[in-house]
């Protein structure tokens, strides 16, 4: 792996690791209690940061490879959104976590891979634009952080009661 790379990651293995220590000890009932203000359990953010590391760590390996450097246009992140975690609503949590396991080892197969050269490739990332592979990065990055913390703060009111 590039050496500039691995800080990020560094940081990106941490926030996960503090994402699964919040999960210890809660209950399913717990793990599908709505966040406070919002739409989504725990569990249904478990299952968003699967599906979009999925599809963010693919696009990420198009842009570094120069094969694609943007979703299609017709691409509806809501929808996207929506679909990915009403589908996986019926999974177990033990899937759900099996399933972020997964998308985090196939990101990391994939920045294993990237050269020198594919690092200054640009494309665009869906919310922070047009970025090149270490930005890129650093917006998946930015996206895991925010939904971690929501976990594990609302992991901390659950185990308060």
């Amino acid at each position: 792996m590039l050496k500039e790379l691995e800080p990020l990651i560094s940081q990106y293995a941490r926030s996960r690791e503090n994402l699964y220590r919040a999960l210890e000890g809660l209950t399913d009932a717990q793990l599908e209690e709505c966040l406070p203000g919002r739409d989504w359990s725990i569990k249904d953010t478990l299952i968003h940061l699967a599906a979009n590391e999925r599809l963010m760590t693919k696009l990420l390996r198009d842009i570094a490879e120069g094969t694609n450097t943007a979703l299609p246009a017709d691409f509806d992140n809501q929808k996207f959104n929506d679909e990915s975690v009403a589908e996986g609503r019926a999974k177990s949590i033990a899937e759900i976590r099996a399933n972020l396991e997964t998308s985090y080892r196939n990101l990391i197969a994939v920045l294993e891979t990237i050269t020198a050269e594919q690092i200054n490739r640009r494309g665009i990332h869906p919310a922070a634009g047009d970025a090149d592979v270490k930005e890129f990065l650093l917006a998946m990055y930015a996206h895991h952080e925010v939904h971690c913390r929501d976990v594990v703060e609302q992991a901390r009111r659950l185990k308060k009661g």
